[in-house]
């Protein structure tokens, strides 16, 4: 018998991505961590199966969905996009990912202090862009600003151990009291250990 293999959704980025409709699968070129930096992070930020990550900014829940399935953590997702919450909800509950929980509500008033580990892909540069795929993207810089400001007050107040990974963000956005620990795919991806 012959015939074509159709990989595991955690395989490769286009199998992960023809889990969602096409007009969302659109996102993930710009908006999507790679499964190659999913699978780096998650390992560094959860070690164990007690770790707790939030992921700020999670879209569909790409990385939380991808990191329950190649570590032991739990992995939280938190978007205020709605259209966003609602596509990831139906894949988590489709592939059964009980360790992996998408919330609607934003960042400014969450908070993510119990969690050991924080995973950021830049989600607050949709400020700076116009995009028609994303609902409320505005290209607001002050907005942007105003987000990282509160991003670094935040981490700056997580308690000494916390495991911080960045996706696509410049050194200069983390605060002091973090050491990078180390960086991969060509510096675009820095993992962090908060000093004591």
């Amino acid at each position: 018998m012959t015939g074509t293999i159709i990989p595991g959704p955690f395989e490769t980025d286009e199998s992960f991505d023809s889990l969602f409709p096409v007009h969302i699968r659109q996102l993930s070129k710009l908006h999507w961590s790679p499964l190659q930096a999913v699978r780096i992070a998650s390992a560094f930020l959860a070690p164990c199966a007690e770790a707790s990550v939030i992921d700020i900014g999670a879209g569909v829940g790409k990385f939380i969905i991808a990191a329950s399935h190649f570590t032991q953590g739990h992995f939280t997702g938190i978007e205020y996009q709605k259209n966003l919450v609602v596509a990831g909800k139906k894949v988590i509950s489709g592939l059964n990912a009980t360790r992996a929980q998408l919330l609607h509500t934003g960042f400014k008033g969450f908070d993510i202090s119990p969690y050991s580990g924080i995973y950021f892909y830049n989600s607050f540069y949709e400020n700076l862009i116009a995009d028609e795929a994303l609902q409320e993207a505005n290209g607001n810089g002050q907005q942007y600003e105003n987000y990282m400001a509160l991003f670094r007050e935040k981490l700056t107040a997580m308690p000494p151990g916390t495991r911080l990974a960045t996706y696509w963000l410049d050194s200069p956005e983390v605060p002091g009291c973090y050491t990078l620990q180390e960086s991969h795919l060509a510096a675009r991806l820095k993992l962090w250990i908060k000093a004591n």
